[in-house]
């Protein structure tokens, strides 16, 4: 998926866009209190995912006027996310009878384009972390999520291993990425998670998420899954280099494990930004715990 534009520069990471967008159209066709509103979309978002138990406090802390959503018919990525001008592109199938002018009905997504939908939402919420100042209108979980990030790109995602070739996992090499490709990797390797988090939990509850809770049968298939993945590389991020010569040989340079997610970004993102239970977190975080020990440890940036 293309998640984050190349545009993604060292503004972002000082902090200095400042712009005021028009809001988002979303589209339903459940109640009247809960229809979008041209001039006011971003309620009827929420409404319609905490129906569905779908995550939202981390949506709650953008501000509504931040993103602009539009539909293309994309044909390299599922969607895209430019946060020079904090725009999301979104395929024309997750469009309200696929026309392009709103946000299809959540209920009547398919697992896949929930999850490819809240890919989006997380790049949305970290480019308004970093992308305004906002003084005392970050919440404390705000803050320990932008401080986290901060502390992750200035080592872990910037002082890397790749994988020339995804496909030889022990074939790697070291690069020290530009504040623009470090930005980007810890970016897509946190979406590709929170993605992932979503589709599963809503494969594990058969959607019903606002009804159920997690218990310890649900957790050791969540377990198994999550190992899996791991082990798989399926939660691996990426960057687009903004090296043009380097382009030219790779459009994408995946991330080795060493430097993939770590037990306190798993923490993290389950905790502050997707609410979930005290359970969940421990048996996920003893996963990348377990796949670390067999790992080369990542780069020293001493």
């Amino acid at each position: 998926m293309k998640n984050v534009g190349r545009t993604i520069g060292l503004f972002i990471l000082a902090s200095l866009i400042s712009l005021n967008m028009p809001g988002i159209v979303w589209s339903g066709e459940d109640a009247p209190s809960s229809r979008p509103s041209p001039r006011h979309p971003w309620p009827a978002l929420l409404q319609q995912a905490e129906t569905l138990g779908l995550p939202t406090g981390f949506l709650k802390h953008i501000d509504p006027e931040f993103v602009t959503v539009t539909f293309e018919d994309l044909r390299t990525y599922a969607a895209e996310y430019h946060p020079q001008d904090h725009t999301m592109i979104l395929n024309m199938r997750l469009s309200f009878n696929e026309a392009g002018g709103a946000l299809a009905d959540l209920a009547r997504m398919t697992h896949h384009d929930i999850a490819l939908l809240y890919h989006e939402l997380l790049h949305a919420y970290l480019d308004y972390l970093y992308a305004t100042d906002h003084g005392q209108a970050l919440t404390p979980d705000d803050r320990r999520v932008l401080a986290f990030a901060n502390g992750q790109m200035a080592c872990h995602y910037r002082f890397v291993r790749i994988n020339p070739i995804r496909q030889l996992k022990g074939a790697t090499e070291l690069r020290f990425l530009s504040n623009q490709d470090s930005w980007e990797v810890m970016n897509e390797t946190w979406a590709v998670f929170v993605g992932w988090v979503l589709w599963t939990k809503l494969e594990l509850f058969q959607e019903h998420l606002a009804t159920k809770g997690w218990t310890p049968p649900l957790i050791e298939q969540w377990t198994k899954r999550l190992t899996d993945a791991v082990e798989a590389g399926d939660l691996l991020g990426y960057y687009e280099p903004d090296d043009p010569e380097e382009r030219r040989i790779a459009r994408k340079r995946f991330i080795a494990p060493s430097n993939g997610l770590t037990p306190q970004d798993v923490e993290i993102l389950l905790t502050d930004v997707l609410g979930e239970s005290p359970e969940l977190v421990q048996a996920s975080t003893a996963v990348f715990e377990q796949y670390q020990t067999g790992l080369e440890a990542p780069p020293s940036c001493e």
